[in-house]
């Protein structure tokens, strides 16, 4: 059990109309802990993550953010939003503003800062993330590596309690993929509370507390990154790995 859980999952259940994407899932995530989680396609990895930030709502089970469960809709969903930061795939930038305009703006609009203040931690976090000299540039200007750093510093911005990664760098070209992935090492290395849905295996072994592996609906084992690659307990598991560490 986590010492200070920031979130928790209990038996929580989802369906796309028949079928069961999430079953009876059980999961805690102590505040300043990486946990990767990992599976094949379909198992319900990326609906997990976006049920954490009720993206997707759930039919039965619980979820709880620092204690307080997810609120339905409305002010409080958008406050718990603001909360927890997410990264996707595709990157969602506003194509029409510049890259300070997208890592400003959420801090005005939500967090209710001025222009002044919002655009210097805009400015702070671009630069933290290897990109702050391409601040007056549009989206369609930066490589996807870059733009998907500048997403990253959009959701930073709102100095959120958790960051959730749904496959942050399967739209990347390859040599992008490091870039991304090692402003995430540093994110954990700084202690952010992160999930992160990712292929990235070695990401998994080097920046994750735990590895969360997920087949059909379930979280199939749930251990620290030496044990699950090196000794893994299930058949599912071993057949994953087998597939997946030959590449």
């Amino acid at each position: 059990m986590a010492v200070d859980p920031l979130i928790e999952l209990r038996d929580v259940n989802k369906y796309f109309g028949e079928l069961h994407v999430l079953r009876d899932i059980d999961l805690t995530v102590g505040r300043g802990e990486v946990v990767v989680v990992i599976g094949p396609s379909g198992s319900g990895k990326s609906t997990l993550c976006r049920a954490i930030n009720r993206l997707e709502p759930i039919q039965s089970g619980e979820i709880r953010l620092d204690g307080q469960p997810l609120p339905d809709e409305g002010r409080d969903l958008a406050r718990l939003r603001s909360e927890v930061g997410m990264v996707f795939q595709s990157f969602n930038l506003f194509a029409h503003k510049t890259v300070l305009q997208n890592v400003s703006l959420g801090q005005v609009k939500v967090r209710g800062r001025k222009r002044d203040q919002a655009e210097k931690r805009a400015h702070e976090l671009l630069d933290r993330v290897g990109v702050a000299s391409q601040a007056d540039k549009y989206p369609a200007q930066l490589s996807g590596g870059q733009q998907q750093r500048v997403a990253i510093a959009r959701a930073l911005a709102m100095d959120p309690k958790v960051m959730l990664f749904d496959e942050p760098t399967s739209a990347l070209d390859p040599e992008m993929i490091n870039e991304v992935l090692e402003v995430m090492r540093q994110l954990a290395r700084d202690g952010m509370t992160m999930v992160v849905v990712t292929h990235e295996m070695g990401f998994a072994r080097s920046a994750a507390n735990r590895v969360v592996f997920m087949a059909d609906g379930r979280i199939v084992e749930d251990r620290s990154p030496d044990e699950f690659f090196t000794n893994p307990r299930s058949d599912r598991a071993k057949d994953f790995l087998s597939k997946i560490l030959k590449h």
